[in-house]
């Protein structure tokens, strides 16, 4: 009977195994589709308290839906605007930028190759990095992007406007499913609250560190303060990485635009300090214990859906690891998983 019972708990376990290849391939295959579902799924968990908020004051259910889809489709465009105002700019002075990168970066490369004896240096070969052909080499591939994500746009809205649409009726739909079963209804009810509640938090600190952002950028002169200021809150929702590379992009513009190594070394200073305020100590605050996920799950789970649905795949991995750790949380057979992806209290 041991034997048997090993058996089969190999056969779940394999069966698992499996299944769960498949259905990363098959979300890798139909991205084109899932991007947008997930990626409307996400917005509409942080929609769903303004139209409750709607229905309070009376607001009928279909009025509601039209002035978050007008309000949606507004910061779409303001953000779209901010992108391209900001690569045209870019285009317009990059010979500029390049000549100040040139200035300040390749003689701390000449340096560095005479501290370490690697070939003798002759002022002829001082640009030992030519930015103009990186700009040139990557900026059509970036402006090759923007078609797929008006399309990628589109389809998201239209997935947004079922989910705001049927969000009152899909609490019914689970209702028959279960046949009234109250506990399924309660751990659904929980789990909507807690993922709500994440990304409420994710949202409130990921406007926060852009706002601080920009106002740090203008104060010392940094150009495209705005730019940077939206980008740190839509690189803040992906864990670790995103805080990390925004703040080294920003480091490295004020490096070439900030003459005074002592004014560099403050601008630097508070750009960290803000990613540790907001990033370090609010965040988890406001978490508590429930949305906390260790280092390993966090970059597992980047790379995973980072691979399968590219840059989105790293805004939505948190979204979706805190999602599948609260429903593991209420299965007694996966709560020691569950507890396995969390943080170890010291």
């Amino acid at each position: 009977m041991d034997y048997l019972k090993k058996d089969i708990k190999t056969i779940k376990i394999s069966l698992l195994i499996i299944t769960s290849v498949v259905v990363l391939f098959v979300l890798r295959l139909f991205s084109f589709i899932f991007i947008p579902f997930f990626l409307a799924l996400f917005i509409a968990m942080l929609l769903f308290p303004v139209l409750s908020w709607f229905e309070s004051k009376k607001i009928p259910n279909w009025l509601g839906i039209i002035i978050i889809f007008i309000i949606t489709s507004l910061f779409i465009w303001i953000n779209v605007e901010v992108i391209r105002d900001t690569s045209v700019e870019l285009l317009r002075s990059k010979d500029e930028i390049i000549a100040e990168t040139n200035h300040k970066i390749n003689p701390i490369f000449i340096k560095i190759q005479h501290f370490l004896g690697v070939k003798s240096i002759n002022e002829a070969e001082s640009n030992l990095i030519d930015f103009k052909a990186f700009v040139e080499n990557n900026s059509t591939k970036l402006f090759s992007q923007v078609s797929t994500f008006i399309t990628r746009s589109f389809m998201m809205l239209f997935f947004l406007a079922i989910f705001l649409t049927g969000a009152h009726l899909f609490e019914d739909f689970l209702n028959r499913v279960t046949n009234k079963d109250e506990d399924s209804l309660q751990i659904f009810r929980e789990i909507k609250l807690s993922l709500n509640g994440y990304i409420k938090v994710k949202f409130i600190t990921s406007i926060l560190t852009g706002i601080a952002f920009t106002v740090v950028a203008l104060s010392f002169g940094v150009k495209f303060a705005i730019f940077w200021g939206f980008m740190a809150f839509l690189l803040n929702f992906v864990q670790l990485l995103g805080s990390f590379f925004i703040t080294t992009i920003l480091l490295f513009f004020g490096f070439v635009e900030i003459q005074s190594t002592g004014t560099f070394l403050i601008f630097g200073s508070i750009l960290v300090s803000i990613q540790m305020i907001f990033g370090g100590i609010l965040e988890p605050i406001l978490m508590g214990k429930s949305f906390q996920i260790n280092t390993i799950t966090v970059l597992l789970s980047l790379a995973i859906w980072g691979f399968i649905f590219g840059v989105v795949g790293l805004v939505l991995a948190i979204p979706i690891t805190v999602f599948l750790k609260l429903i593991l949380e209420r299965i007694p057979a996966t709560e020691s998983l569950a507890r396995l992806m969390g943080r170890v209290s010291l």
